[in-house]
C-alpha cells in the first residue's frame, strides 16, 4: 500500500520566509524547511511520498510593525530542486499568485506542470485576498482542466491577520463545483471552522475531495466527527492524508477508536484507510 501526504510545506528562514511572518503563523518560530527535512518527517512518520508546496505572498504580506517587509515567497524552482534531490519520494505543488500578474501565473502553471513535472495547483485565497468563485480565478481553473491536474485550495481559518475572513467558507466552492463539473478539487483543511459547509460541498460534487491538515489541534474526536459526517454522505472515500509537516497518523486510528467505542464499529473500515493514507492520492496525482 503507497502512502501519501498531500500537503506538506517548504521555505527557507528568512531569505524566503521572515521571522516574524512564521512567528504570526504559527505562534512561535518554526524554522526553515527544506527537501530533506521533509523526507525525515515522511521517514518519522512511515509515510512513501510527500507533496511538497512553496509559496508566494508577496503582495498582500503585511504587518504594521514590518511595513517595508512584502517578502514571503518559496519560489516554484526551490521547489523543483528540493524534489529533485528526492526522486520518487517528493514530488512538486505549483504556487503562484493569480492575481499578481495573471498571463505570467498561467505561463508558471503550465511550465510548471509541463516542463518539471508538477503535479497539483494550491491556491490560496484568503491569503491573496480574493474569493475562490471570483470569476478572475476561472482560468486558473481551466488550465487546471487542460493540464488535467487537480486543484488544492485552502478553506478555513488561518492565523494570518491580514487575510480576510470573508474568503474563508467553503460555500464559495459552489458556483466552481457548477461551472467546472470535471475539475478535480481538494478542499484543504476541510474549511475548518466551516466543517459542515465543507462536508456538503465535497459531498455534493463528485469530483471534490477535502484533507484534514491542521486538525492535530482539534483532537481525535474532531476527526471522528467529520468522517463519521462524509461518511453519512458517501463522501468518506475522497479524504485524503495531508499532515502541515507533521506525523497525524494516530489521529485517524484514534478517530477508529471513538467510533468503536460509540459506534461498535469503526468511522473508517480497511479499505477506506488505505485510501486515505495513500491509494486516492497516488491515482489522484498519477503517482507511481
Amino acid at each position: 500500500m503507497v502512502t501519501v501526504d498531500c500537503h506538506l510545506h517548504l521555505g527557507l528562514m528568512p531569505e524566503q520566509v521572515p521571522e516574524w511572518w512564521l512567528e504570526e503563523q504559527f505562534e512561535g518560530w518554526a524554522g526553515s524547511v527544506d527537501g530533506d527535512d521533509i523526507v525525515e518527517v515522511l521517514d518519522a512518520g512511515g509515510i512513501d511520498i510527500g507533496m511538497v508546496q512553496g509559496g508566494d505572498i508577496r503582495r498582500t504580506t503585511y504587518d504594521p510593525a514590518h511595513p517595508g517587509d512584502h517578502h514571503v515567497y518559496t519560489p516554484n524552482d526551490y521547489t523543483a530542486a528540493e524534489c529533485a534531490k528526492h526522486p520518487g519520494r517528493l514530488y512538486g505543488v505549483v504556487c503562484l499568485d493569480p492575481l499578481r500578474d495573471p498571463q505570467a501565473a498561467l505561463a508558471e502553471l503550465e511550465r510548471c506542470v509541463t516542463e518539471l513535472d508538477f503535479r497539483l495547483l494550491k491556491l490560496i485565497p484568503t491569503y491573496h485576498h480574493y474569493s475562490p468563485d471570483d470569476p478572475r480565478i476561472d482560468p486558473f481553473y481551466a488550465k487546471c482542466l487542460e493540464l488535467d491536474i487537480p486543484v488544492m485550495i485552502h478553506m478555513g481559518w488561518t492565523r494570518t491577520i491580514n487575510a480576510p475572513m470573508e474568503h474563508q467558507r467553503p460555500v464559495h466552492l459552489d458556483r466552481v463545483g457548477r461551472d467546472f463539473r470535471d475539475l478535480k478539487v481538494i478542499v484543504a483543511h476541510l474549511g475548518h471552522p466551516w466543517v459542515d459547509e465543507g462536508v456538503a460541498v465535497v459531498a455534493k460534487h463528485p469530483n471534490f475531495y477535502c484533507e484534514l491538515a491542521g486538525w492535530a489541534m482539534h483532537g481525535p474526536g474532531a476527526v471522528y466527527g467529520a468522517l463519521a459526517k462524509l461518511k453519512s454522505y458517501g463522501a468518506v472515500g475522497r479524504v485524503l492524508y495531508g499532515s502541515d509537516n507533521g506525523d497525524t497518523r494516530d489521529l485517524y486510528h484514534e478517530a477508529n477508536r471513538i467510533a468503536m467505542e460509540r459506534d461498535g464499529a469503526p468511522v473508517l473500515d480497511e479499505r477506506e484507510m488505505a485510501d486515505l493514507m495513500g491509494a486516492t492520492a497516488a491515482r489522484l496525482f498519477r503517482l507511481p
